[in-house]
């Protein structure tokens, strides 16, 4: 908008009020809105805005007229016990109801039998407050550790601001060990009054609530954070050990609940939030949303949903996990917030795997508490729905922390002579052609719609593999980010991941900002790197089907069945990533189908990559340069261990050891915990109040052992 000629903004501004006019019409005259009242409020802003800047073409007539004219040295990183998990998303009754369908069919394809296909399963649900996420960890009933959640498995010590939050005990009503989890938020008029005090200071304001909140547990100086005066509600227990409880506070089989957990928080002393319901079915869900969707704006703190979970303990323990988020849950959001904007330009990225994907680059506007100046167009076809060009006003959505998208356009506010964009024919980058099929003209899936560069070694895409190997959820190297993987690529010092571990300080110190303490910090960590987890490894290649979760899979399919089979007689087992390349292009496609967990697209995909020799010199490379490969609780010969390729399953209170202690003594022999019982359970070990699943076992004929049973196989317990 800074570039704006009087013409234009002349021309702009009466655009503006013949469209701001008809929407008004439509809403208040004939209750037929066709945008959103955050979409309205941006287009009038932007008038209030050009108005103020061109006075010249002022008018009574204009819609603006019909109103009045913001202590510890740093904080220390601290490793969760537990991964933190945030939830997948939902927007409205269909997406929700084909979520709750999907853990019907799991549920019955896993034989459950308390779950038949058309029953209906209780959730929790839980308002979603927009606040920030807290892990509090207490020993003995006292508080001592406080920590955000960071990236899931790795946040920052707080605990000093903490501490100041009154509403979060220091001392628990109970003596025990307990790490719970919760979210910290600060109320609207402590919002308010904080903002107006920093504008009176002189300071920039919080956007929201959130942010604020943000803010001040991450200040330095933990007085700051007393007095700006934050809340909390705590949902959820991480780990508990239950045998410290006192008679009347365990409540038995009935902690087996979400809501009984509620509960029990609630009687340890902790803050909960009272309006959570156990719905029935996805109906009385949908209920319940609908009425917190009207009353959200009446409370003192800010919500963008409810949370659903799956009331049953047993059930969210058989669901689990996926790589990124719990299957027992979702998240069911509120409508997105909107702002309108204008494209001022159209470009195409270049992935990894060579799909084109288009981004609209934005005049900068504030969304949901952030400015974007970006936003996807995810393909070919998405362009050509909403008809989107350059020079257009759209309709922007932003919900929660997803990616920014144009929801549509503005058409009365389109310039003349607008023309339609056109998708390039040749790769923007390498000027290679594209098309549906990927580099070796294989055929994507059917499904797909979207355009692939055809050549393999395209500037961009190696850049992009080279970038994802890197990340924290790969090799995880320390320092090395885009722009110095480019200055590298563009010298020639890097065009595959294995060069990586051939460079050298004076490789580095050429380059430009390139002191001899920073060169030598990178390399230094390049050599850490070089000892990486199996897993870590595997999402570092960047193979197309195998994110997070797949690379888990394999990796304890490996360790449970100790190489067995491919590399039995190779005692020293996979060392390094040429024993990777041995090992996977000797697997078929059907035979990385029997892991549990990998479908037909990983299989194809994985069985592919490890066949082409290009990959394949790469691995050995990397091995030759010292790069060593580990896998966790990587034993010899398991097969002779007491408990080898038995199952278990636990239920009820164990007296002499926590349900954590036994399941990790029978993994320690050899064999393996599940959450249901079913005909392939070998063992349920039942304490005092066993419920359903003692008699499942029962029904199926699964030996069931007392506490006394269960110490008869462990030997010197």
């Amino acid at each position: 908008m800074d570039k704006i000629s009087k013409s234009e903004g002349e021309k702009r501004i009466s655009s503006l009020r013949r469209e701001l006019d008809r929407h008004r019409y439509l809403y208040h005259v004939l209750d037929q809105p066709e945008i959103s009242d955050e979409a309205y409020d941006s287009l009038f802003h932007e008038l209030v805005d050009l108005e103020k800047r061109f006075p010249e073409f002022d008018s009574e007539a204009s819609p603006t007229k019909r109103i009045g004219d913001a202590p510890l040295e740093k904080f220390e990183k601290v490793r969760h016990a537990s991964r933190q998990w945030s939830f997948d998303d939902v927007f409205d009754f269909e997406e929700l109801s084909a979520w709750d369908e999907k853990l019907k069919r799991i549920l019955f394809k896993l034989q459950v039998t308390s779950y038949k296909l058309q029953a209906d399963i209780e959730y929790c649900c839980e308002l979603k407050i927009d606040g920030l996420k807290v892990v509090l960890t207490y020993e003995k009933g006292v508080l001592v550790r406080a920590a955000t959640r960071g990236d899931g498995e790795i946040g920052e010590n707080v605990t000093q601001n903490v501490r100041t939050i009154q509403s979060i005990p220091l001392v628990l009503n109970e003596s025990i060990d307990i790490t719970v989890v919760g979210e910290i938020w600060l109320p609207g008029k402590e919002l308010d009054r904080i903002n107006a005090s920093r504008i009176s200071s002189g300071e920039p304001v919080f956007a929201n609530a959130r942010n604020a909140a943000a803010g001040t547990i991450r200040q330095l100086d933990p007085k700051i954070t007393a007095s700006r005066r934050l809340d909390s509600f705590i949902y959820d227990v991480d780990f508990v050990d239950s045998q410290q409880l006192t008679d009347n506070k365990k409540q038995g089989e009935q902690i087996e609940t979400q809501v009984a957990e509620l509960g029990l928080l609630k009687c340890l002393g902790f803050k909960v939030n009272p309006n959570y319901r156990l719905c029935k079915n996805v109906e009385e869900v949908e209920k319940y949303y609908g009425e917190w969707s009207e009353k959200r704006h009446d409370l003192p703190y800010g919500l963008d949903g409810i949370v659903i979970k799956a009331n049953a303990r047993s059930a969210q323990e058989t669901l689990g996990y996926t790589g990124k988020s719990p299957r027992f849950g979702i998240a069911y959001k509120f409508p997105a917030e909107e702002t309108t904007t204008v494209v001022e330009d159209i470009s195409i990225q270049v992935g990894r795997t060579g799909v084109l994907t288009p981004v609209a680059h934005l005049r900068p506007v504030r969304i949901a508490g952030s400015t974007v100046s970006r936003a996807t167009l995810h393909n070919a076809d998405e362009i050509a729905r909403l008809d989107v060009r350059i020079g257009d006003t759209v309709v922007l959505r932003k919900a929660g922390d997803i990616i920014p998208e144009v929801v549509s356009v503005v058409m009365a506010l389109r310039e003349k002579g607008a023309l339609p964009y056109r998708f390039p024919e040749l790769c923007p980058v390498c000027g290679s052609r594209i098309s549906k099929h990927g580099a070796k003209g294989e055929k994507q899936e059917k499904e797909s719609v979207a355009m692939y560069c055809t050549n393999p070694n395209c500037y961009a895409m190696e850049r992009e593999r080279i970038i994802h190997s890197i990340g924290r959820k790969g090799l995880d190297i320390d320092g090395l980010g885009e722009k110095i993987i480019e200055q590298l690529m563009d010298e020639g010092l890097v065009s595959d991941m294995a060069d990586i571990f051939e460079l050298t300080t004076g490789d580095l110190l050429p380059l430009e900002r390139f002191a001899e303490k920073k060169a030598d910090k990178i390399i230094l960590a390049i050599e850490q790197s070089k000892k990486v987890r199996l897993d870590k490894f595997l999402f570092a290649l960047g193979i197309r089907h195998l994110g997070e979760e797949t690379a888990d899979l394999i990796m304890r399919d490996i360790i449970k069945k100790n190489q067995k089979s491919k590399i039995k007689n190779q005692k020293e087992g996979i060392k390094n990533p040429k024993d990777v390349a041995e090992l996977f292009s000797s697997m078929a496609r059907e035979e990385w189908l029997v892991v549990k967990g990998i479908g037909e697209k990983s299989a194809e995909s994985i069985s592919e990559w490890f066949r082409d020799e290009k990959h394949r010199l790469v691995l050995g490379r990397l091995a030759e340069l010292g790069m060593e490969i580990w896998l966790p609780e990587q034993s010899g010969n398991t097969e002779s261990l007491p408990l080898s390729g038995k199952v278990f399953v636990l239920t009820g209170e164990l007296s002499s050891f926590t349900r954590d202690d036994a399941k990790s003594m029978i993994k320690k022999l050899g064999g393996s915990v599940t959450g249901s019982v079913s005909s392939k359970t070998d063992y349920v070990v039942a304490g005092e109040n066993p419920g359903s699943k003692f008699d499942k076992a029962k029904e199926l004929g699964v030996k069931v052992l007392d506490e006394e049973g269960f110490k008869q196989l462990i030997p010197n317990i």
